[in-house]
């Protein structure tokens, strides 16, 4: 027997068909015998998992009421995507730091580089005219002056769902020594249900003077409602991985962990640093799901951050509760299983092609022409996703939490689905040897990376098929190219087309690094230490550096309209926190969809709009968010 979650067609449902299963049921469909729950996933109204044969599977699947089943993501989990690598690209160096003595930067930089910045915090701050920033080319700009802003982020939580964040790094410490990440799983009990872990004596003092509770108590709380006080007894429970540990989410100290990667501390840095973010009053609340030595998985992830959000408790300062922003900076290509046989149509040519495993840089997806072994431009590929992770999506979102998406790094078009211009350039057959949940068959739409299919396909969370709606805000890569004439343009690796809401700052921006337990830099980016201890600066580049630079934005906005919609997010961000560049300023060379140049070009759009991100709370611009009045607050820090 094998664990099967299965989802019903609507809430109303789902009693008939669980109390069906856990007796000895004649009914169609459903196996005669007591079936044994796993899980009733609480928190869910259409979601359960069971122990089930291959044939009571196939069997239940034909019930008039079941929507969907499938094993259990949370048992056999997929090889869920670490964060996309890094563009390394320091041809420009555009890079704006604030109180530097010189233009150069070294290394190991000096004490009179601890108040410094990066072009994004800048380059976000701007008039509405895109034009008040420094002019620059080659080295770094002295930027002598405060870089104020209207709203601070405060009283929003900023969840970072990632790979985890070093908690004590000095960019996440405020002015009474404390660190102002949090963990959703670790920390997040205590924050919703502080009256339980007091009473039984499960807190303890954290390093920085906080109060913490033990993990063991944390898990018990997500994994079985007796572990909580009587008013929480009614919430779901979710499985909490055993390696799912402080030292593995959050770091203890400088080099005290076992974190594999710095791309969660990068992201917090972007979104909510003191001095490298725009929400730097925000909370910051850290979710590993996507990086070892965690395996929480995706689908784990959604339902935790879902329940997270509906049960925090009112903040007393406002009133409400806090605003939940998240930021996933992650996403992949999936190959076709080896030996997959592909029959495809694009742009009026047929052919087939034979896919390699996953892993492969082989055919994961065809360019213009679809040109076999050609692996630039890719405009189709597979997914391994799940439809449990994509349901506890639909219901996160669903639940008010307002979720950005980096587009991702493999310059492919993004479309939108039943009104894309490229709706019927699909791949049209598998000859059956791929049986993953997700892969495109016959009449599907295929003009979506499969790594971002979860966000803005139309099979994917919260996605309105009616409108075409996607309520994630997708955020693409600009370059650090910049002219005299104040030129910009996308970065050449980014996704492209119009499913990228707003552009953002990503080629040579600076923020939050670690570095590795034994004291090594931790991955292959450059890290610069502010501090000459364990506590270091990194290089951050790619759609990954431009969606938490969004998130941030989007955490100001949500200060001022706590209870602003995704719709509302979405349109503040097209409308009121961007700006449209015009075509000779944004370098788009091959407008027209007619010829090989428009999947080649390196710079194109492909039908995105040129809008690109930008503060409207500065204090150096008009205030766009209307029926709200700010005061201005100093960016400045000691």
């Amino acid at each position: 027997m094998y664990k099967y979650t299965l989802a019903v067609t609507s809430p109303e449902y789902w009693n008939t068909i669980h109390n069906a299963l856990i007796v000895d049921s004649n009914e169609d469909g459903i196996p005669d015998r007591k079936v044994t729950c796993s899980d009733t996933k609480e928190h869910s109204p259409t979601r359960g998992t069971y122990w089930l044969t291959e044939e009571e599977a196939i069997g239940i699947s034909t019930h008039p009421q079941v929507k969907w089943i499938e094993l259990s993501p949370s048992d056999y989990r997929f090889s869920y995507p670490e964060p996309e690598p890094d563009t390394k690209r320091f041809r420009k160096n555009v890079k704006i730091y604030r109180n530097l003595t010189t233009s150069a930067f070294s290394i190991s930089a000096t004490s009179a580089e601890e108040n410094r910045t990066n072009w994004a915090t800048k380059r976000v701050g701007v008039t509405t005219n895109g034009k008040s920033w420094p002019n620059v080319t080659g080295n770094a700009a002295v930027i002598n002056d405060d870089l104020s802003f209207s709203l601070t982020g405060k009283n929003v939580d900023v969840v970072i769902h990632d790979s985890g964040i070093m908690q004590y790094h000095p960019e996440f410490i405020d002015d009474d020594g404390k660190s102002r990440v949090r963990d959703v799983v670790l920390d997040g009990p205590y924050y919703i249900d502080p009256s339980y872990f007091t009473s039984n004596s499960y807190t303890y003092t954290k390093p920085d003077g906080r109060i913490g509770i033990t993990t063991a108590s944390a898990h018990a709380w997500w994994e079985n409602s007796s572990n909580r006080s009587g008013s929480f007894s009614s919430v779901g429970t979710v499985a909490i991985p055993d390696n799912y540990t402080v030292a593995n989410t959050l770091g203890i100290g400088g080099t005290s962990h076992t974190m594999t990667s710095s791309h969660g501390t990068g992201c917090a840095g972007l979104s909510a640093g003191k001095n490298f973010g725009l929400a730097f009053e925000s909370n910051i609340w850290n979710m590993s799901a996507i990086a070892s030595p965690t395996s929480m998985g995706i689908e784990a992830s959604y339902d935790i951050m879902k329940i997270f959000h509906q049960n925090k408790p009112t903040n007393t300062a406002t009133g409400r509760k806090n605003p939940t922003v998240v930021n996933g900076s992650w996403g992949y290509f999936a190959g076709f299983n080896s030996g997959t046989t592909v029959s495809y149509s694009f742009k009026g040519s047929t052919g087939t092609f034979t896919g390699y495993n996953m892993g492969s840089s082989g055919v994961q997806a065809m360019a213009f022409g679809l040109v076999q072994g050609q692996t630039y431009n890719r405009q189709f590929a597979t997914s391994s996703r799940s439809n449990s992770t994509e349901t506890a999506g639909d219901e996160m979102v669903n639940a008010g939490v307002i979720y950005v998406t980096s587009a991702g790094n493999s310059n492919q078009r993004l479309g939108l689905g039943l009104t894309d211009p490229h709706l019927n350039e699909y791949l049209t057959t598998l000859n059956g040897a791929d049986t993953r949940t997700g892969v495109p068959g016959a009449n599907v739409s295929g003009t979506v990376p499969s790594g971002h299919r979860n966000w803005i396909h139309p099979a994917n969370i919260g996605y309105n098929t009616t409108t075409d709606y996607h309520p994630a805000v997708c955020v693409g890569a600009m370059d650090d190219f910049i002219e005299s004439n104040y030129q910009e343009r996308k970065a050449s690796y980014s996704n492209n087309g119009p499913g990228v809401d707003v552009w953002a700052p990503a080629d040579e921006t600076l923020s939050a690094g670690m570095r590795a337990a034994n004291g090594d830099q931790l991955g292959t980016e450059i890290n610069f230490s502010r501090y000459n201890s364990d506590f270091v600066d990194r290089y951050f580049n790619g759609t990954s550096a431009a969606s938490p630079v969004v998130a941030g934005v989007v955490a100001l906005f949500l200060q001022s309209k706590p209870s602003a919609t995704s719709s509302e997010v979405k349109d503040f961000i097209r409308t009121q926190a961007s700006q449209m560049l015009p075509s000779s300023e944004w370098a788009n060379p091959h407008p027209v969809d007619d010829d090989s140049s428009y999947w080649k070009e390196s710079y194109n759009n492909r039908g995105a709009a040129n809008r690109v991100i930008y503060d409207p709370t500065a204090s150096d611009a008009e205030v766009k968010i209307s029926g709200v009045e700010v005061t201005g607050i100093s960016f400045k820090q000691s």
